[in-house]
């Protein structure tokens, strides 16, 4: 009688400790999961689409930033961060983030649209200088850095590919001057927009404050020479501790505070 209400109370005891120990292991995975979840690159990019789509415009911006500093960068990114600025009305970031986003994806339709619409808000009419040189490298703006820099080493695999071809195919002979040129001048026309690229990779700015004054000198109290627009593109040339020496698109130079502008 005692062995059988002892055996009952044991019973009893393995089924509790049994059934909190399953409760224990659904609770910890599904913790496990919802963590894993959180910290997905796929559900925080959503989750701030998801904010973007609620205006919660700055809690966006912060999970889109939170994937930049996990190095974590596309085109999409910089673009919903771009539209949030927008939205915000903070112009400048707006602009400086698609330009960030134009140099990943250059031919997305969507970025394109709001890009110009957020240029043709800018309250300026400054005359942009040109040339030759500039005509060239705008002809291939609505390629990549990376799609470039592929096209470039596909021209010059296709040389060496044709004169390997030349050396046992006597009918290419007669064709040599005009592939040869053609290759050519399609390698020299690459090479210009690409070494520009390349060389303004880290000097492209855009005036993130409102109407920023660019000064003679690197000192408060120097002699205002001209001012920017919020939104406006320039080329960094020099930084002096709290202070960039910029190019404007008209080809004036000057001083400004580091904080008003922001890198590309």
């Amino acid at each position: 009688m005692m062995n059988n209400k002892f055996n009952r109370n044991i019973a009893i005891v393995l089924s509790v400790l049994a059934g909190l120990l399953c409760n224990f292991v659904v609770f910890t995975q599904a913790g496990f999961a919802q963590q894993g979840k959180a910290g997905d690159p796929t559900y925080i990019f959503y989750k701030g689409n998801a904010l973007y789509e609620a205006g919660k415009y700055d809690e966006a911006i912060h999970e889109f930033t939170t994937l930049l500093d996990r190095g974590l960068e596309s085109g999409n990114l910089y673009y919903n961060i771009g539209n949030c600025y927008f939205k915000k009305g903070e112009l400048g970031k707006a602009i400086l983030n698609y330009e960030r986003a134009k140099r990943l994806v250059p031919r997305d339709s969507d970025l394109k649209s709001n890009y110009a619409f957020a240029i043709s808000r800018l309250q300026y009419d400054i005359s942009e200088k040109s040339s030759w040189m500039k005509r060239v490298i705008d002809l291939f703006h609505f390629l990549s850095l990376n799609e470039m820099t592929i096209l470039l080493s596909s021209a010059f695999v296709l040389i060496v590919i044709f004169f390997i071809l030349r050396l046992f195919i006597r009918g290419l002979r007669k064709h040599t001057f005009a592939v040869t040129s053609c290759l050519t001048v399609s390698i020299i026309l690459l090479c210009i927009p690409l070494v520009e690229r390349i060389t303004l990779l880290d000097k492209e700015a855009v005036a993130i404050s409102e109407n920023p004054a660019v000064r003679f000198e690197p000192l408060d109290y120097a002699t205002t020479h001209f001012t920017l627009y919020e939104g406006m593109k320039i080329t960094v040339l020099q930084a002096k501790k709290e202070w960039a020496k910029i190019r404007r698109a008209d080809g004036k130079v000057g001083w400004i505070k580091s904080a008003d502008i922001e890198k590309i």
